[in-house]
């Protein structure tokens, strides 16, 4: 077995690294956050680097490469993703979706727009009251009207769509078939600023875009289609994986970062006549937070060589978004109790970082569901 990345992945990563230790300092981190704005010559100089077209064919623009490659560039920006912007929405269902199910057309447009950086996407997924239950919760339709659609509905906790250009939008447009609920759901490209379109913003602990999205008489064409009529949560099924493979990315990265500023804060903070660092309470918790990350991102990194490498792997993705939303937390969670005060204000990136992760043990879903999904493949019947 073969744990090593490539020279070209270590350069890849350290690449970004080196991006995110010039272009987004602390202090400007902290100040996007709080205001709630990414930058957006910071997002163009992260675009003019290729980044945005890691995972999109050459033949659109891209640079080419897996989901682990993608993988490595979120885990590194992630700590400064107040500053760059939506990159993981943008990545995953912008990017990848539009590769996997978009037409020539969408793709021969739309992809080496977003890989320039001019075009960023979110998806609309998640219904009023429905939670988990998306297809159960499905009110959201859309109704042909000759050769066009109009969408009529809402959405709730549509992240990016404030940033965003386009958004990806799932639509009833059929019954269900046969009592499958996932048949008759088709996927849309909607722009952020067509008529009937309303965005709301919801705040949140972590203060990031998240929103309310309505949809009154939303009209698009037939171009405005992704994939196959009614067969669009299909599509989506597909990038599940990454979905959960991407979030789980994210959560590491806020983590390293957690543990790095805990490292420094350490071995500079003078109490009872020398440096913490010297404790072994300080100790354990520092070595514990590294042994969270270093559990959670090998389970990660294995997920995404899988999903890379075509391999079946549902159970390790959803596996691996659980275990990093959990570790993650619990390691910024201790980084906060080595701080003590300083940790618990809201400027501190330890803090920040604490906020961020605990909404991945609810999103993409929840980790119970999770669980349910792990025992299930494991021979156990179905508990919901």
């Amino acid at each position: 077995m073969d744990f090593m990345l490539s020279d070209e992945q270590r350069m890849l990563q350290d690449a970004v690294r080196g991006f995110v230790r010039k272009e987004c300092p602390p202090e400007e981190i902290a100040a996007c956050s709080k205001a709630g704005e990414h930058r957006e010559d910071v997002w163009q100089k992260f675009a003019g680097a290729g980044w945005l077209g890691i995972g999109i064919d050459p033949e659109y623009g891209g640079s080419g490469g897996d989901l682990l490659d993608t993988v490595l560039v979120v885990e590194a920006a992630s700590a400064a993703g107040d500053v760059i912007g939506p990159l993981f929405p943008t990545m995953c269902f912008g990017g990848h979706l539009l590769a996997s199910a978009g037409s020539e057309a969408q793709k021969k447009v739309l992809l080496p727009e977003l890989v320039a950086g001019r075009r960023r996407f979110a998806l609309s997924l998640t219904e009023p009251g429905g939670g988990t239950d998306v297809l159960g919760a499905m009110r959201t339709t859309a109704t042909r009207d000759g050769e066009d659609w109009v969408i009529e509905g809402g959405k709730i906790f549509t992240s990016a769509a404030r940033s965003a250009h386009h958004l990806i939008v799932a639509a009833r447009t059929s019954a269900p078939r046969d009592g499958k609920k996932a048949y008759g759901v088709t996927l849309f490209l909607v722009d952020t600023d067509a008529a009937g379109v309303a965005i709301d913003p919801i705040e949140v602990l972590s203060g990031e875009d998240t929103n309310i999205v309505s949809y009154d008489g939303v009209r698009v064409g037939g171009d405005a289609v992704i994939g196959e009529v009614d067969r669009g949560f299909y599509q989506l099924i597909g990038m599940l994986n990454h979905e959960r493979i991407g979030t789980a990315a994210l959560c590491l990265g806020w983590a390293q970062a957690a543990l790095d500023e805990v490292l420094v804060y350490a071995g500079q903070r003078d109490a009872f006549g020398g440096t913490i660092d010297r404790f072994q309470s300080v100790q354990h918790s520092v070595a514990r937070m590294h042994l969270l990350i270093e559990q959670a991102r090998l389970m990660v990194y294995r997920a995404a060589w899988m999903q890379s490498q075509g391999l079946e792997c549902g159970p390790e993705a959803t596996a691996a978004k659980a275990v990093a939303a959990e570790n993650c937390f619990t390691a910024c969670d201790l980084g906060m109790q080595v701080m003590g005060g300083i940790g618990y204000t809201l400027e501190c990136g330890v803090n920040r970082n604490w906020r961020k992760t605990r909404l991945y043990r609810l999103a993409p879903i929840a980790n119970e569901m999770a669980l349910n999904f792990v025992a299930e493949s494991l021979g156990m019947p179905r508990s919901f």
